[in-house]
């Protein structure tokens, strides 16, 4: 059970507020007889470490391993922090990321099509600076897996065996995996021990792993690997990067234009020109595709089928609309290759993905298939042609408004508006961090409308809880980003002020990480109530967020915990729950419309 207790500073979630002292402890990343990988493994870990900047109660090395680990999911900054697990009753997992399609991150968010899953992957790290490989530590998994994947358990039930975030990633399973199962998709578990030394595991964390991998695959028939993973295994994962200039092979003499080229592709030249290692799909070359997920996995199903059924058919481009590819620039490189310069296919996303899974199966690999695939390569530098592409290329079939947001203006102008402040608005998923830009400085565009949720809106529980709706919705979507009450400026402020209640819980150390996701929204909500005198704040009305009193902040948080805790204990669930509900916004509303009422009828009296 969470539990307050009074702190100097406000309140401590006791037995977690040694979370964030925890990880500024100092370790040594290498031994006195340290190998050449461990030596520069440090190195770059420390220049890394510099460019992230403040990262706030994560550990940098977790954070570092994890991003080199998840870079073949081309998950953005918010994704990263979401899986991240650490602190105490973490089971040995200090991070745990569900993910479906490749690379569409579940979260309690996520509203997924559970008949367009195709595969599923659960990855698990634990994470050390040094030391051995430990089958002690390894044999962890064995309790958290009979927990984690036993459907017969109550997450709820393990009461402090697990903390908060470890039992969400459990529910979020539950619920989820039990809604996909049943149309059979692919399913692989992969667990990965990390450390900084040149370790290497013995029999005994051999033997600790392959129980592991049984265990799991006895409960969900999964593919289940663990990876022991030692200083020159990390530096090699480190030094991988995704291409971005990529080399075309043509068919045949394509169509030149001014803007750019048309031609005929060989599918399993396709499939080679979307990998980035064997059997990796580049994911980071979908960036720009709005279309996402979206698509009816029946569309899918019909072009694998035509994959698959080459005989007595029509040429696949014939029955196909193609691909298109949008560049900064497009150079021959000779007759029938095509330089290209950081592609992004912005058209015919579940095209490539079928060529490339096809094509990537052991049985398929080896045929003689000559028919090709429509591309269209556009050159333009100009990001608002690119977005003018975009849109037009993803408008001519059936799909939800939502998906083609990011091209609005508004998206542009808080863009360039966010560079005046050093922050960089994440429009175009990954583009920043790809840039070597700090982390911290990295702000999704999911962030920058839960802030305007919270404070203009005073929905704080939508903003915690239903994010998403405010980009699937049409009017919800104009409330917050074309509504000509909001500023542009506003934009920016408040996503200012709910970093700066981060901030103010972080440097405290008075919350763990679930607390504070869950009870930011909710501070920032009721301050900005405070120091407007508004119950609905107008954004000419918000404070400079650096001249927010830590003493505003610290009253509210105390004010709204409390609410919290007592939701927790009355209803006997679990905090997210009660974050993510509405019961705790109407009880908060409640408190301060008698604080109001009291304030009034002393200024009467």
């Amino acid at each position: 059970m969470v539990t307050l207790t009074e702190h100097e500073n406000g309140l401590s979630f006791a037995p977690y507020a040694h979370r964030a002292t925890a990880a500024r402890e100092p370790r040594s990343l290498v031994t006195p007889m340290a190998t050449n990988e461990a030596i520069v493994l440090k190195t770059n870990f420390d220049a890394w470490k510099q460019q992230a900047d403040d990262l706030g109660t994560i550990q940098p090395w977790l954070y570092y391993c994890l991003e080199q680990f998840l870079k073949p999911y081309a998950l953005d900054v918010e994704e990263t922090e979401y899986g991240i697990t650490d602190g105490g009753n973490d089971g040995g997992a200090d991070g745990i990321y569900f993910l479906v399609n490749h690379r569409l991150l579940v979260t309690d968010d996520s509203d997924i099509d559970p008949k367009s899953v195709s595969t599923i992957r659960l990855i698990f790290f634990q994470v050390k600076q040094s030391g051995g490989i430990s089958p002690i530590e390894i044999e962890k998994w064995l309790q958290l897996s009979d927990d984690f994947f036993d459907l017969s358990k109550n997450p709820n039930s393990f009461g402090s065996r697990y903390n908060d975030d470890i039992k969400l990633m459990m529910r979020l399973w539950r619920d989820q995996f039990l809604k996909m199962s049943v149309h059979f998709p692919e399913l692989a578990v992969d667990f990965y021990y990390v450390t900084g030394d040149d370790a290497s595991p013995d029999d005994y964390a051999l033997d600790a792993c392959a129980r592991v991998e049984t265990k799991v695959e006895g409960y969900t028939k999964a593919t289940c690997k663990v990876h022991c993973i030692g200083a020159r295994q990390l530096w090699e994962q480190v030094q991988k990067r995704p291409p971005r200039n990529r080399t075309l092979r043509w068919a045949g003499t394509p169509m030149g234009a001014d803007e750019g080229y048309v031609g005929l592709v060989k599918l399993k030249t396709f499939r080679d020109f979307l990998e980035d290692a064997p059997s990796v799909l580049a994911e980071r070359i979908f960036e720009s595709n709005v279309r996402g997920f979206a698509q009816d996995s029946a569309v899918n199903e019909a072009i694998g089928k035509t994959l698959a059924e080459p005989k007595n058919q029509p040429n696949f481009w014939l029955l196909n609309n193609g691909v298109t590819i949008i560049a900064a620039k497009a150079v021959p490189a000779s007759h029938l290759l095509l330089g290209i310069e950081d592609p992004q296919i912005v058209n015919g996303l579940q095209t490539s993905r079928v060529i490339f899974d096809y094509f990537t199966k052991p049985e398929n690999k080896s045929i003689d298939d000559d028919r090709t695939v429509l591309v269209r390569v556009i050159q333009t530098a100009d990001q608002a042609i690119q977005d003018k592409i975009i849109k037009a290329t993803n408008s001519q079939n059936k799909m939800a408004p939502a998906s083609l947001r990011m091209t609005d203006q508004v998206h542009r102008d808080i863009e360039e508006l966010f560079k005046k402040a050093d922050l960089f608005y994440d429009r175009r998923k990954g583009f920043y961090r790809d840039q070597g830009r700090p982390v911290r400085k990295i702000v999704s565009v999911n962030a920058v409308a839960q802030a305007i949720i919270a404070i203009l809106l005073q929905r704080p529980d939508d903003a915690r809880g239903r994010p998403g709706d405010y980009f699937k919705d049409d009017d919800k979507y104009e409330l917050i980003f074309a509504n000509s009450k909001i500023p542009l400026t506003a934009y920016l402020t408040c996503t200012q002020i709910v970093r700066r209640v981060e901030w103010f819980l972080e440097e405290r150390e008075v919350v763990p990480g679930f607390v504070e996701k869950n009870l930011k929204f909710y501070t920032a909500a009721l301050a900005m109530q405070e120091l407007t005198g508004l119950e609905f704040p107008v954004a000419s009305k918000l404070p400079d967020a650096t001249k927010i009193d830590d003493k505003v902040i610290g009253s509210c948080f105390r004010r709204v915990a409390k609410i919290y805790i007592g939701l927790i204990q009355e209803t006997e669930t679990d905090g997210d729950s009660v974050a993510r509900g509405t019961t705790l916004l109407k009880k908060i509303h409640a408190q301060s419309k008698r604080r109001r009422n009291a304030k009034t009828q002393k200024h009467a009296a």
